[in-house]
């Protein structure tokens, strides 16, 4: 997006992957009063079930935001888990369908970030680690803040127009960049 934004909303499945989400917005230079996140699901949710249900609901307060001479960006981060990138997005899709909205454009300011397992995976394969994209336990040893923040640096560095990430970037960080580089 090459205009700044006056409202992003952050849907996101657990605190690191909203931390992400959140250092990289930091790096990428937009005000943080701007950023309103999602309240995370509580421990009765899967955080995947919690992304699925508000999905709808957020993508359409970000198409209401936006005809009120405001702009707005939805950034939604899920994991894949047993499924593959492509089928997550597809159940998020069908949930819009289904609860009556509209399909997504692709020059919507709609941002739909997925890791396959874990966003740890990322993170840690942002950090040089070799990760493979099937690894159950990437969230093992868990990371900390400080790792998120650099990881985000390293994201927003990949994610630049013409910057070649790594040989060993796992698949759906590499197939995110684009993604990644609509935000900012």
């Amino acid at each position: 997006m090459t205009e700044r934004v006056a409202n992003i909303i952050i849907l996101a499945e657990d605190q690191e992957h909203e931390i992400l989400v959140k250092r990289y917005l930091q790096r990428s230079g937009h005000n943080e009063r701007s950023v309103r996140p999602v309240a995370l699901p509580g421990s009765r949710q899967s955080g995947s079930q919690h992304v699925r249900e508000q999905f709808p609901k957020q993508v359409k307060e970000c198409r209401g935001t936006l005809g009120r001479r405001a702009s707005c960006l939805l950034i939604v981060i899920t994991d894949a888990d047993n499924l593959s990138t492509m089928q997550r997005e597809q159940m998020l899709h069908a949930e819009l369908e289904r609860m009556g909205g509209a399909h997504l454009s692709h020059t919507e300011p709609i941002v739909i970030l997925i890791p396959k397992w874990q966003v740890e995976t990322w993170i840690k394969c942002a950090l040089g680690q070799v990760m493979s994209e099937n690894d159950k336990d990437s969230d093992r040893p868990p990371v900390n803040a400080e790792q998120i923040k650099l990881a985000a640096r390293t994201i927003f560095e990949w994610a630049r127009p013409g910057a070649q990430a790594p040989a060993t970037c796992v698949p759906s960080l590499l197939t995110a960049l684009p993604r990644w580089q609509k935000i900012g």
